[in-house]
């Protein structure tokens, strides 16, 4: 295609690119599979993002923040990040990571101490969990003689046979 031949700047993804020594991708994999179904685009071959490690001090400061501002305007996270020698992405993923970590340890509580409570007010909580015998999801299983075995349909071929 005219694409791929003009100046190789770009390379197009074709079955034969993971070998061409043109190709954008360093990975031994083939390219399919580390991508995880996004789409390519004109630039080529997007490589994936490694986790990043962040270093003790790096995150000893991040959680210092966080403790005393859930929420940083832009400005404070370019100012944190250059502070940290973090880009402004990484520090907004790890905010924005942290805010859902709190809010799922905050919902786990919630249920934890609902349930201790329920326990010491001689809730059985045993006793609930346990299905009726009679009932399935609320709705209640008929006896097995009223279980009646539809009969097979007749197949009618045609009038004369």
């Amino acid at each position: 295609s005219p694409a791929s031949s003009s100046s190789g700047n770009f390379s197009q993804f074709t079955p034969d690119s993971a070998t061409s020594p043109h190709s954008s991708s360093s990975s031994p994999q083939p390219p399919a599979k580390s991508q995880k179904g996004r789409e390519y685009g004109m630039e080529g071959i997007r490589k994936t993002k490694s986790r990043t490690a962040f270093s003790k001090e790096q995150l000893q400061t991040l959680h210092q923040r966080f403790q005393t501002q859930k929420y940083l305007s832009p400005q404070q996270i370019r100012e944190l990040a250059v502070a940290l020698g973090l880009t402004y992405k990484q520090v907004k993923t790890w905010f924005q990571n942290r805010r859902m970590k709190l809010k799922r340890c905050q919902k786990h509580s919630l249920w934890t101490e609902r349930a201790q409570s329920l326990a010491q007010s001689g809730f059985q909580t045993s006793t609930y969990l346990d299905v009726h015998p009679k009932f399935h999801q609320g709705y209640p299983i008929p006896p097995a003689g009223n279980i009646q075995s539809m009969p097979a349909p007749r197949q009618h071929y045609g009038a004369g046979q």
